[in-house]
């Protein structure tokens, strides 16, 4: 119990880091509804490198949890899709920014049937909240529909989506930080 202990002591001090996070997410938020146009061109260049390094993640993370995981499959599917999306779009810029709701479209669909299929996974495996994961993937695929329906609306959801990422990010990473400043007061104590 002492490690872990000496564990929270020793990331609850950079609490702050925490809080300086979410400040720099909230003012994103706000970069991104004062400037679409730039906000877009950025996004567009931070979505494809996002979307490259996340996949590399999520390939070592299915190979590395093969053994233990039985629903690693999914996880190297979807980092395999993830890398040669991003690959693509680093490459050729200002085609993804044309083409960004319509990738964006695919990769919620393709995000959706990976959420589904790996709460599927949890629930025959008895552990319990498996239906936030089919609910997420439900609702990434309807959105992902409204998207290929309209891909002008892409662009407005797109910018929508990221501010309220943002700022939604920012204002958890915020919580976050209080709270990790209050437990360091009481670990002090």
């Amino acid at each position: 119990m002492s490690q872990i202990i000496s564990a929270i002591r020793n990331n609850v001090k950079y609490w702050w880091l925490y809080l300086l996070n979410g400040i720099i997410f909230l003012i994103a938020g706000f970069i991104v509804f004062s400037n679409p146009f730039s906000s877009y061109v950025l996004l567009s260049i931070f979505f494809s490198v996002t979307l490259f390094v996340t996949g590399i993640f999520e390939i070592a993370f299915a190979l590395g949890n093969r053994a233990s995981h039985t629903g690693w499959g999914w996880s190297l599917a979807s980092g395999i899709v993830d890398v040669v999306i991003g690959g693509i779009l680093i490459g050729y810029p200002a085609i993804s920014m044309a083409v960004l709701p319509l990738f964006l479209a695919f990769w919620f669909m393709f995000k959706g049937i990976s959420l589904i299929g790996f709460s599927i996974q949890l629930q025959t495996e008895g552990i319990p909240n498996w239906g936030w994961l089919l609910i997420g993937g439900i609702l990434l695929i309807i959105i992902a529909i409204v998207i290929l329906d309209n891909p002008a609306l892409g662009v407005a959801a797109i910018l929508g989506l990221m501010a309220t990422a943002f700022w939604a990010t920012g204002i958890l990473s915020i919580v976050f930080a209080f709270r990790l400043r209050h437990i360091k007061k009481e670990l002090k104590a």
